[in-house]
């Protein structure tokens, strides 16, 4: 009886470490659900500048997580919008509130400078 005691307290005891190394164990960082590069968007995060004579002064802000803000520094306008990145297709989506559509960019980065174009607007970015 003493024996079996003492293999219950060391059972008892294993099944507690073990529940505590489970429960203390780290969260792995999971991959996007939406179908995107797991990778976060974080190469456009903060602040690009666009100095431009014909198409005027624009600052592109992005937050690194889908959100962007656009400011034409020599117009006034100003929109909060949304910008998905796809790395692998070297595409940037990004819908404006005050845009009527959506628009698919084709992009290129380069140390500091990021350029994305599409069929009738382009911006050639420096980050700040």
């Amino acid at each position: 009886m003493k024996y079996l005691s003492k293999a219950l307290a060391l059972i008892l005891a294993i099944a507690m470490v073990a529940t505590f190394m489970v429960a203390c164990g780290g969260k792995k960082d999971d991959a996007k659900s939406d179908g995107g590069s797991t990778a976060p968007a974080d190469i456009l995060e903060g602040s690009w500048k666009q100095t431009d004579a014909v198409n005027g002064d624009w600052t592109w802000t992005f937050d690194g997580a889908g959100k962007c803000k656009l400011v034409g520094d020599t117009t006034g306008f100003e929109s909060d919008g949304t910008y998905k990145l796809d790395e692998s297709a070297k595409t940037l989506t990004v819908e404006m509130e005050k845009w009527d559509a959506g628009k698919v960019y084709n992009y290129t980065l380069n140390g500091d400078k990021l350029d994305f174009e599409e069929k009738y607007s382009s911006y050639h970015l420096v980050k700040q």
